[in-house]
């Protein structure tokens, strides 16, 4: 927040440069992020008396001025603005003079010696809201009867310092100028002097003749505070308002506008003003939107409302967002002459889930977002008031509306001082401390020279408990009391817990394999899950929204990582990267049962391989080999998504359980995502599943003493035989004797006919105790042979 020293001198003693004041207030808690002066974007420009003015021998648009600018003898400088004129004050830029366009130097204008610049508003850089002036048409005319030869800083309003405060949300009291001065008087030890707040109330009637109010949401709104102004005179504010929100940021308008932003500034407390002409039946309702309901507020800008937002209505529509921006329709102009100025409290959360619903950022929202005290609005109504009383710009009708029906509760907190002195790590004395916490208006009792009871003032919402005033006392103490010490404790040495550790195995194991490893957001487009195909009743369609996502793009959490992982490959396609192995190991999200909840988080990881040489068996063996590292082995069963080939998928468990799912992309899934006739294959491993199958100690055998024997055998089934389910009658027909099954061929001919493949398998049998032989053999193969043919299958001549 940018305060005018000016501005804050009038309400306490600061007898110091800016830049000592700012040390001391960052000193005691209380951020500065810099110190500036208004004006600074020029120098060596004052106030110039045009004595003569002629037109330029060899111009037609230029004129020779003669300038009195304080000095022995005026100065000549050529102009070419069309209003200067002879007997007229102006901004003169002299020799040497840096304006925000460069620097001024002496030299001749077609043959005639220019000694300096005559300034218009926009080459000094001061608004006309600040300054009245014509803009880019003249120059600056200057009305009053100053001396030439007088910086125009001091016409203009400019020179002084601007503290920029940094307030926390902990200190709402402070984004405002009296709390600022009331913060500044404890810390300097100066005494802070409030205004004397007196309005003069005249004009017939009172508050309900002209208008009325009715507030329908309590908890939104715990105060709201009204009263009426009639016989307006919209003009410009004095030179010493329009001095004061310039310095703090703020543009000045007109009279009626200014006198809200000043209160606003000055107590901390938003207001706003209605056109009465405007709001239909003059009435104002407090209440929730409707549903659907549209307002356009005063940036133009038109909004979709729904029925968690506070609004400020008529009898009809809403006019305002309850304490964020007003509606365009109610917008005080010209021509207005009664006002209804509203000074209210509306609840910080409500607020700032609105503004930020809408994508709206205001000063009025920022500071009813850190929490604006109910207990002060009315008195902050009663300056503003006051202020239209002093610029004589209307007539305050007697009487408001104040509508307070839970008032705050005082605060009373008891604070021992031996466990002060503790908690701060300085000790001080209880006198001491009874003496800080009164200088910042919390009025302290020290009781046996033990205990404090603070009466915590109402401005003063961020304190609760013991620890609070603990933090009063230490600040303003000073942390500079706070004894150096050795630091004691003891480090822990870090480490990845199982879950992560099994990550880094599983990351390991893939960039052996050759696969590169992959990012990409949790957050993704509900499109790109509606682009698998997925059944109606399918989970994943059931995605956590985010409530307020940076756009559709990211506005779900991901429920698979196969859309993201879908898009990689299309943009790695796109850009001339023809073949590639990659995984991403990430979470995916699941909405929460209960409401309240947080979503349910699942380790998942999603591999790909595109280009020449890659099919169906690349991937299947990346997946067999990842699982053999950890000692598992999965049964393979031809089945999978809907998003997957329908001739080329497959799914892999372990008793029954899905650990993994693989195959190629379906052409129309690879067509949504950008992918083209490029062959793409995915496999998906559920790794909270895959973790508790680890075996630890799984790989390590005696060395045979026996000699193996190898068999081969090739039989015929119907297509519909699966390979792997065969594979599995071999290894429990073979038994004990069977060291290694492995399917080594797969031949689809006319000779088979129709529907028919032969399946080849090399068998390795070995005894750990014995040589084998051929009876034993002949046996083993026999039982192979008959499990077969439960398939169907003969065997192949």
């Amino acid at each position: 927040m940018k305060v005018p020293m000016k501005w804050l001198k009038e309400y306490v003693d600061i007898n110091m440069p800016a830049e000592e004041y700012a040390s001391k207030m960052v000193m005691t808690g209380t951020a500065v992020e810099g110190v500036e002066k208004t004006g600074a974007q020029f120098d060596k420009v004052v106030v110039g008396y045009v004595v003569s003015c002629v037109d330029h021998p060899n111009s037609d648009h230029l004129h020779i001025c003669m300038v009195d600018v304080g000095e022995a003898e005026p100065i000549q400088i050529i102009c070419g603005a069309p209003n200067v004129r002879a007997g007229m004050r102006v901004a003169a830029a002299l020799d040497g003079a840096h304006l925000p366009g460069g620097k001024i130097k002496k030299g001749k204008m077609r043959g005639e010696v220019s000694c300096g610049m005559l300034c218009s508003g926009p080459e000094l850089d001061v608004p006309a809201g600040l300054y009245p002036h014509i803009g880019d048409e003249g120059i600056i005319e200057i009305f009053e009867e100053v001396e030439p030869g007088t910086d125009v800083k001091e016409v203009f309003g400019l020179g002084d310092d601007i503290v920029d405060f940094e307030i926390l949300a902990n200190r709402p009291d402070c984004l405002s100028v009296w709390g600022l001065a009331r913060e500044s008087s404890a810390v300097l030890e100066e005494h802070f002097v409030m205004p004397e707040i007196a309005v003069e109330e005249s004009g017939a009637g009172s508050f309900d003749d002209y208008a009325k109010v009715e507030v329908l949401d309590d908890e939104a709104c715990p105060r709201y505070c009204a009263r009426v102004i009639t016989d307006v005179k919209i003009g410009p504010s004095p030179k010493w308002m329009r001095e004061y929100l310039y310095g703090a940021g703020v543009r000045p308008i007109n009279n009626i506008v200014d006198i809200t932003n000043f209160v606003m500034l000055e107590t901390g407390h938003p207001m706003h003003a209605f056109d009465l002409s405007k709001v239909k039946d003059q009435t104002i309702v407090v209440r929730r939107a409707r549903p659907g309901e549209r307002l356009t507020t005063l940036d133009g800008k038109t909004h979709v409302l729904d029925e968690s937002m506070l609004v400020i209505a008529d009898r009809e529509n809403a006019t305002g967002l309850a304490g964020i921006m007003g509606g365009e329709e109610s917008e005080i102009v010209n021509d207005t002459a009664s006002v209804l100025f509203e000074c209210a409290a509306f609840e910080r959360a409500n607020n700032r889930v609105t503004a930020r619903k809408l994508g709206i950022r205001t000063e009025a929202s920022g500071r009813f977002e850190k929490g604006v005290c109910p207990d002060t609005a009315m008195e902050a109504l009663e300056r503003a008031c006051m202020l239209v009383n002093m610029l004589e710009c209307g007539k305050v009708v007697p009487g408001a509306f104040d509508h307070y029906p839970n008032p705050h509760e005082p605060v009373e907190i008891d604070a021992e001082v031996g466990r002060i002195c503790r908690r701060i790590g300085v000790d001080v004395p209880g006198e001491a401390m009874e003496d800080i916490l009164n200088r910042l208006y919390i009025d302290t009792t020290l009781i046996d020279g033990k205990l404090l009871h603070c009466e915590v003032p109402a401005f003063r919402q961020d304190m609760e408990t013991e620890a609070d005033v603990s933090e009063e006392v230490l600040r303003m103490y000073g942390y500079d009391h706070i004894p150096s010490t050795l630091m004691n404790g003891v480090t822990m040495a870090g480490r990845r817990n199982p879950a992560m550790a099994f990550s880094d195995r599983v990351k390991d194991a893939l960039v052996g394999m050759g696969l590169y490893e992959v990012l990409n957001y949790s957050f993704i487009s509900p499109k790109w899950i509606d682009s698998l195909g997925l059944p109606e009743d399918d989970v994943r369609r059931s995605a956590v929204t985010l409530r307020n996502p940076l756009g559709e793009d990211t506005s779900v959490m991901r429920t698979s990582l196969v859309p993201s992982m879908l898009n990689t490959v299309a943009n790695n396609l796109n850009r001339g990267n023809a073949d590639g192995k990659l995984f991403e190991l990430s979470k995916v999200f699941e909405p929460a049962e209960k409401a309240g909840e947080l979503p349910t988080e699942r380790r998942a990881l999603c591999l790909s391989a595109f280009g020449e040489g890659v099919d169906f068996f690349t991937m299947k063996n990346i997946v067999v080999w990842l699982l053999a590292k950890f000692g598992v082995t999965a049964r393979i069963e031809a089945a999978g998504d809907a998003y997957y080939h329908p001739g080329r998928k497959a799914v892999m468990t372990v008793d029954g359980a899905k650990i993994a799912a693989l195959g190629e992309i379906h052409p129309d899934v690879a067509e949504k995502f950008g992918i083209g006739n490029k062959r793409v294959y995915l496999a998906e491993i559920d790794l909270d599943a895959l973790m508790p199958l680890e075996k630890d100690f799984y790989g390590v055998k005696p060395l045979p003493k026996f000699p193996s024997v190898s068999r081969d055998i090739a039989v015929v089934v119907d297509e519909g035989v699966g390979a792997g389910t065969m594979m599995d009658a071999i290894r429990k027909a073979a038994a004990k004797t069977l060291e290694d099954v492995r399917l080594f061929d797969i031949y689809r001919g006319e000779k088979l006919g129709k529907g028919k493949k032969s399946v080849a398998y090399a068998i390795t049998l070995r005894a750990p105790d014995r040589t084998l032989t051929d009876e034993e053999i002949n046996g083993t193969m026999d039982k192979v042979l008959k499990a077969l043919k439960e398939f169907g299958a003969e065997l192949r001549g």
